[in-house]
């Protein structure tokens, strides 16, 4: 094989570990740049989809304001009776003046649909696009989108109704334009085309859009679907579509969006220094590696010596090595091999060898004393593991096993509580301290819980449960087992009880102690039974088992 120098070696990985990370970080923040700017750009698009639909409700609200306005003004009656339209249509202008809403349409038609007076036309031209709405009025206001001469607009139409019957008409209306979709855009940053048979309204230049009805841009962004991504006059946005309310004989569509090349240029900005402050790292990173592997690899050269003259059976070489950190302390121990291996030498002249590999070999160990203690035992172990498993191969039961045992191991530590041991598939688990039975009980409830969503969310799995026994009392706890072999453990009968009480319990059961219930009554739900008779027990054992929620049925 062929040899390649071991400073070679370490420049080589430590640089490219160096670069790695460096690549990695730069992966990481441009995979979290992109993943924060797109999420961003998805929540505002939304709320500003939400804010239009508000915006344009705002709209129509102060459109029946002003319609309901100008209906109830007495004088209007008179002027639809006894005056010309001109006059009338002169009154209505005076009121928007007065108000201050000279970009709104004012029209008042009477019962029939014939129009008395509007403010957008000199001579009180029909409005065939109402007659449809008026005759479907039934004494009530209603809104509409509809094209006039001027434009489309958002119109607001309200009966005057006196003695059951409609006298007159008032609508009032506002302009669907590029006024429109700039002003939507002001609310909230987000660009704002509205669109119909052709663009009505546009916060971006219409000659950049890529399409020009709603035919073309309902294809590519259906209404109150999903976020799209688009590409509009060579820049990416992302956008949501939201149909206009009311009574649309138009059927304008309204597109949100806003620019992600935008969004995501500060990001960029900050990968271009990260790179170069990357490039720079990596330089000065391989510059250091090559010193740190000269200081490394000298004194190693010196060891491959002291080794080279070891083989060769001089003892008496000694290495010169002064070094402060783990290369020094090397040496040190190599010249302390070298004068253990002489002395070894001088000494198996005089006694033998047997002897030598006795005396080497012995390796007294201390045994600790038991001592007693009061603590809380648990023991959960799982319902059916054997029939279970029995046909299951190797592999599918160590995974389902671990699988259980990991999720109670969590609970336990969750709980402040300590794994004693794990025996098959029971875990025997010990808490201590002050809330020490409320710990144990609570861990045993997660535990059942924990098992509920696991299964659920695995239907097609064989479902895990186990049954759970929990005694506090004195124990006696030590180091039990050969001079070769200890198990530092908890012994006794209420180790033994809490062992009974798991086995007696079912599925998705709790069964606790008398010990436990007292000292914890009132705090938790639980339910006397019948006293259990227990092997290793001459009296029946009280019991109470604790009362859980039963798993939503999904």
């Amino acid at each position: 094989m062929r040899r390649t120098p071991f400073r070679r070696k370490i420049v080589f990985y430590s640089s490219a570990l160096l670069i790695a990370v460096i690549v990695a970080m730069l992966a990481v923040v441009n995979y979290r740049g992109d993943r924060y700017v797109s999420e961003r750009l998805e929540s505002d698009i939304r709320q500003g989809r939400d804010r239009f639909v508000a915006e344009e409700a705002q709209r129509l609200k102060e459109l029946f304001l002003t319609s309901q306005f100008v209906a109830s003004y007495p004088e209007l009656n008179a002027l639809v009776d006894k005056t010309d339209s001109a006059t009338t249509r002169d009154s209505l202008i005076s009121f928007l003046v007065a108000n201050k809403q000279t970009e709104v349409l004012l029209a008042v038609l009477r019962h029939d649909g014939t129009v008395v007076a509007r403010t957008d036309r000199q001579e009180p031209t029909p409005i065939p696009e109402l007659l449809p709405i008026i005759q479907s009025l039934e004494g009530e206001p209603v809104t509409a989108v509809l094209r006039f001469d001027a434009g489309v607009y958002h119109l607001a139409v309200t009966p005057l109704v006196a003695a059951g019957n409609v006298i007159m008409i008032v609508v009032a209306g506002l302009p669907i334009n590029t006024a429109y979709a700039r002003h939507l855009r002001d609310l909230d940053s987000d660009d704002i085309i509205i669109v119909a048979d052709r663009v009505l309204g546009s916060s971006l230049p219409p000659e950049t859009l890529p399409w020009q009805t709603r035919a073309e841009w309902e294809a590519a962004v259906q209404p109150d679907s999903e976020i799209k991504t688009l590409s509009v006059g060579g820049e990416t946005f992302l956008a949501a579509a939201t149909s206009f309310a009311g009574n649309t004989a138009v059927r304008p569509l309204t597109i949100v969006m806003q620019s992600y090349d935008d969004a995501i240029a500060p990001y960029r900005q900050i990968q271009l220094g990260l790179v170069l402050v990357g490039l720079i790292a990596a330089a000065v990173g391989v510059g250091i590696s090559n010193v740190f592997a000269r200081s490394v690899t000298a004194p190693v050269a010196k060891l491959v010596e002291g080794t080279q003259q070891v083989s060769a059976g001089n003892f008496d070489y000694r290495l010169d090595v002064r070094s402060g950190d783990e290369i020094g302390d090397l040496a040190q121990s190599f010249n302390v091999m070298m004068q253990g291996l002489r002395e070894r030498a001088d000494m198996q002249k005089f006694v033998s060898q047997s002897t030598v590999d006795m005396i080497q070999s012995s390796s007294p160990k201390k045994v600790s004393a038991g001592e007693k203690t009061t603590l809380t035992v648990m023991f959960s172990d799982m319902r059916g593991f054997t029939s279970m498993t029995q046909y299951w191969p190797p592999e599918r039961t160590i995974k389902m096993l671990n699988t259980c045992l990991s999720l109670q191991a969590d609970k336990v530590k969750k709980f402040r509580g300590d794994i004693d041991k794990y025996v098959g598939d029971m875990v025997v688990a010990l808490f201590v301290g002050e809330d020490m039975e409320l710990n144990a009980i609570r861990c045993a409830v997660e535990i059942h819980r924990a098992l509920d969503t696991l299964n659920a969310e695995n239907p097609k799995e064989e479902p895990l449960r186990v049954g759970i026994g929990i005694v506090s009392g004195e124990v006696i706890l030590g180091s039990i087992g050969s001079a070769d072999r200890l198990d530092f453990t908890v012994i006794g009968s209420n180790v033994n009880l809490a062992s009974r009480l798991c086995s007696h319990a079912g599925p998705n059961e709790v069964l606790m102690s008398e010990s436990t219930y007292l000292r914890v009554e009132g705090l938790v739900a639980a339910e006397r039974l019948e006293p259990l008779q227990v092997k290793g027990f001459t009296q029946p054992v009280p019991v109470y088992k604790m009362a859980l929620a039963k798993p939503a049925v999904k």
